[in-house]
């Protein structure tokens, strides 16, 4: 019997959906690298990598051109405070055919040399009465070397050459250059020392007749830390030659010094500070006098010299050496003693706490203390104490550091330490300082023994103290001023 039609929607109706659902496969694509592609990123890295060496190998390339090329040859070294910092390329004659045009490659590292001011020469045998260069060139090659710019000028890719290599190689924001006038050339002569005392403060740069050629010009160089030497009044004469007196005694000679007697030289002196007038200015003139007056040789000013690490007008501190010594121990028998550098501040004696006191198993009465050759009384305990640091009441000198020369130090910063006053200072670069409590750590790695006990430590950014070394069992650190100093 046939269905009817309601009867045959119903039961289609009724069927499970999952009955009438169609099963479709998914394609998921395969993500995995072909190994086909490695190698042509691999070809692409090899590419750059030589592209990189290359661009390396060929440097920055400058120009230089000379008046004679010296036997320089290709390959030759630049050099730059002694290390090659480059290669001579090629040398070729000048498109004008006067003079040689030296093409070198400078080290990438190196291109910051290449700066507007830079100075290059041709470094080769040179023997004369004043001085001996080069000897390394007679059986070597001959190189070039380079005294770069001012450090924010900018880069640049020709240069002219020096005839001779520089008097003076490299100067100081805050040097002076002042200008000597005379009737005749004397013992002058270029890369002459400037002396104060005898002590070399400067260089003779250039000496020639004088534009009307009245007379002789000589261009003085005076390093920054002694240019407060030369005041309006300062004087000055030709201290160099041989001078020779005949009288009933025989022949009498005076030599200033063997360089002098060579080269010549240049002496200054200068008058009490109240005398000498206001510091000058490069390119002051003054006359030069061929002999001293007996007046100029007695003059004995107190002037504060300075250091060309410090910024123009900063003074250097004169420590005192110092040393205690007491007994101690079983009746007294065992000594002990200490020795350092103390600074005679307006208040008293600054120094290291173990320098101004002594240990605390002192026999009474055994315990002396000296400074500066003399014999300073401890009838009390020092002022204050801490972090290592004294300051004991006494007076030993005249010449006092004030207080507006200090400062507290908050973070640590690039310093130069000060001991001995007649040898050079020691720079501290703030890389080599870390903060400890209430110190500075100094890099072992730093020349520092105990010699340096006591030494002052001054910003270089002002040349004011702002803490003084301590030397002991722990190692070596900045014991920071306090703020009540």
């Amino acid at each position: 019997m046939a269905l009817d039609d309601s009867q045959h929607t119903d039961k289609e109706t009724t069927e499970p959906a999952t009955d009438r659902a169609v099963h479709r496969a998914v394609l998921v694509p395969n993500r995995r690298i072909s190994w086909a592609w490695l190698l042509p990123i691999a070809a692409l890295a090899l590419v750059l990598y030589l592209s990189f060496q290359a661009y390396q190998a060929r440097g920055f390339i400058v120009d230089i051109q000379f008046d004679q090329g010296h036997g320089l040859r290709p390959g030759g070294e630049v050099r730059y405070r002694g290390i090659t910092i480059g290669e001579v390329r090629s040398l070729d004659l000048a498109p004008t055919g006067e003079g040689v045009i030296v093409k070198a490659a400078l080290h990438l590292h190196a291109d910051r040399i290449a700066r507007s001011g830079s100075r290059f020469w041709i470094v080769r045998p040179s023997v004369g009465l004043d001085r001996i260069q080069g000897l390394e060139t007679v059986v070597g090659a001959r190189y070039m070397a380079v005294a770069p710019g001012p450090a924010h000028a900018p880069k640049q890719r020709r240069f002219v050459g020096l005839r001779e290599p520089p008097v003076v190689e490299s100067t100081q924001a805050g040097d002076l250059e002042i200008v000597l006038h005379a009737t005749e050339r004397g013992s002058l002569a270029a890369g002459a020392p400037v002396t104060y005392r005898g002590v070399r403060i400067g260089t003779v740069l250039s000496v020639g007749l004088a534009s009307d050629a009245n007379g002789v010009e000589a261009r003085l160089h005076v390093e920054k830390a002694y240019r407060q030497l030369v005041c309006e009044a300062t004087r000055f004469w030709d201290a160099g030659g041989l001078k020779a007196t005949v009288g009933m005694g025989g022949i009498s000679v005076e030599i200033d010094s063997i360089e002098s007697l060579v080269s010549g030289s240049v002496a200054l002196a200068t008058p009490e500070p109240h005398e000498s007038g206001e510091p000058v200015r490069t390119g002051h003139r003054f006359e030069l006098a061929r002999e001293p007056k007996e007046a100029w040789l007695e003059w004995e000013p107190v002037a504060a010299i300075g250091s060309s690490l410090l910024p123009p007008g900063a003074s250097m501190p004169v420590p005192l050496r110092a040393a205690i010594a007491w007994k101690q121990g079983w009746l007294g028998h065992g000594e002990r003693t200490r020795h350092g550098w103390v600074l005679q501040t307006e208040k008293g004696l600054l120094g290291p706490a173990d320098l101004l006191k002594p240990g605390e198993k002192a026999k009474e009465g055994s315990v002396g203390l000296e400074v500066a050759g003399q014999i300073v009384a401890l009838a009390s305990d020092p002022t204050w104490e801490l972090h290592g640091l004294a300051l004991l009441q006494a007076n030993v000198t005249s010449r006092v550091w004030h207080a507006h020369r200090c400062r507290v130090a908050t973070e640590v910063e690039d310093c130069l330490a000060v001991a001995d006053p007649t040898a050079p200072p020691l720079p501290l670069a703030a890389a080599r300082l870390t903060i400890a409590d209430d110190a500075w750590e100094i890099d072992p790695a730093l020349p520092i023994d105990e010699s340096w006990h006591g030494a002052c430590v001054l910003a270089r950014g002002d040349g004011r103290l702002v803490g003084i070394i301590l030397v002991d069992d722990q190692g070596t650190h900045v014991a920071l001023l306090p703020d009540d100093l």
